[in-house]
């Protein structure tokens, strides 16, 4: 029997998926393509499912719309169908027990640096500080991850590192909680954009030293407030409550 606690954990899980979405739809790193997801457990994960003719762009749809599945790809309890690239999500999950959510997106700035393959490197002030180059894998493969073999050769590829160019298709970002995951992808492109302006001038961009970004990641503020601040640019202060009712104007 499900307990109270653990059905408004898997309803807020719901939430900060739907909201994830709205998110980077609203910040052009992805539209009816790609996915948030969030462990609830050892076994289930909630996920966007599977875009159709009802369930369309991320920024649209609604928490009651997320879906539960476990780490075989199966859906758990009713629902619409779960996203064909499941994969990417349940075996990262069943190798890295220490991650708690999962963005994969088709950004564009980013997924244009593992295609020409350069370094993402400190330019930036407060991205750099989220974002390392030797914390980027690259997993050279194109292909929609379908199957539990691809999705096994992506965790491989991703090892212990936090963010992973899938080369050709998108990446994928990690965090401890949605928040996490979200924020890291958003500092991923902003960096990313930088680094190909940089390569575009055929100048050699000046980078911050490891000593400065050492003090730049004690200084920065917390995850929750950039969370927090993205959700604001939804244009609703209402937003985390009209989730379950509508999509959010953009500001």
């Amino acid at each position: 029997m499900t307990s109270r606690t653990e059905t408004e954990h898997l309803a807020e899980l719901k939430k900060q998926v739907a909201l994830a979405g709205r998110i980077l739809c609203d910040r052009g790193l992805a539209d009816y393509l790609g996915h948030v997801s969030a462990r609830v457990d050892d076994e289930t994960i909630v996920i966007k499912p599977k875009h159709s003719t009802t369930i369309r762009g991320m920024g649209a749809l609604t928490a009651d719309q997320m879906v539960v599945v476990d780490l075989d790809g199966r859906l758990v309890g009713e629902g619409e169908p779960r996203p064909s690239e499941v994969f990417v999500h349940t075996e990262i999950y069943r190798a890295r027990p220490d991650v708690r959510s999962i963005v994969h997106t088709h950004q564009r700035s980013a997924t244009m640096l593992g295609i020409l393959e350069q370094p993402v490197l400190p330019l930036l002030h407060i991205p750099s500080s989220y974002v390392a180059a030797d914390d980027v894998a690259t997993w050279p493969c194109a292909m929609l991850v379908t199957d539990p073999a691809l999705g096994k050769d992506l965790a491989d590829t991703l090892g212990d590192n936090t963010y992973c160019h899938l080369q050709g298709h998108g990446i994928v970002a990690v965090g401890g909680s949605v928040a996490e995951a979200v924020v890291r992808a958003m500092m991923l492109e902003e960096l990313a954009q930088a680094n190909l302006d940089a390569l575009g001038t055929g100048l050699v961009p000046h980078t911050i030293s490891d000593r400065e970004l050492e003090a730049l990641r004690a200084e920065r503020g917390p995850i929750e407030g950039r969370w927090a601040y993205y959700l604001e640019l939804l244009g609703a202060s209402s937003a985390s409550a009209a989730i379950d009712q509508g999509p959010v104007a953009s500001a």
